[in-house]
């Protein structure tokens, strides 16, 4: 079959693994009428836009979809990929995170309907989008006792196109 090039080849997502000191790890519930997984929990997060780099685009749909800030360090913990319905396929990146102030969260009501903090068997009795691997992961990590600083993600933001004439 002959390769045809779509507008988009893959709609690239970051979300945000975020941990409380006790465990849990925040979900937000989809919205019903969001085109992929409606009404199921995942990761605060979204789509990667224009020249934005994965670190901007954590910090910038956090903040919109839940309220919090997050800090400084990410980790990578997982990659796929997802075919979706409207024919286009995402790869996602989740990243473990730290945010600041865990009480602050203010849903965006437009996108989602609630929120929970939970551990793996509290996820697994949840609607959810197949992200029991991101919370073994993250036991896992928080489990070695190791410092976590030289795995975080460093970015650079370098474009090559020319400048546009004023």
């Amino acid at each position: 079959m002959p390769y045809e090039k779509q507008n988009k080849l893959h709609i690239v997502t970051a979300v945000a693994v975020i941990r409380r000191e006790d465990g849990r790890i925040l979900l937000l519930k989809r919205h019903e009428n969001e085109v992929v997984y409606p009404g199921f929990y995942t990761f605060p997060g979204g789509k990667v836009e224009g020249n934005d780099t994965i670190h901007e685009t954590l910090i910038k749909e956090t903040k919109e979809e839940c309220g919090l800030e997050l800090e400084p360090g990410f980790i990578l913990i997982k990659e796929k990929s997802i075919g979706r319905p409207d024919g286009q396929t995402s790869k996602s990146l989740s990243f473990l995170c730290t945010a600041k102030n865990l009480q602050a969260i203010v849903l965006d009501m437009k996108d989602f309907t609630d929120y929970t903090w939970a551990n793996l068997d509290e996820l697994r009795a949840l609607p959810h989008v197949g992200i029991e691997a991101e919370f073994i992961k993250t036991e896992e990590i928080y489990n070695s006792g190791c410092d976590l600083a030289p795995f975080c993600t460093d970015t650079d933001k370098v474009d090559f196109r020319e400048p546009k004439a004023v």
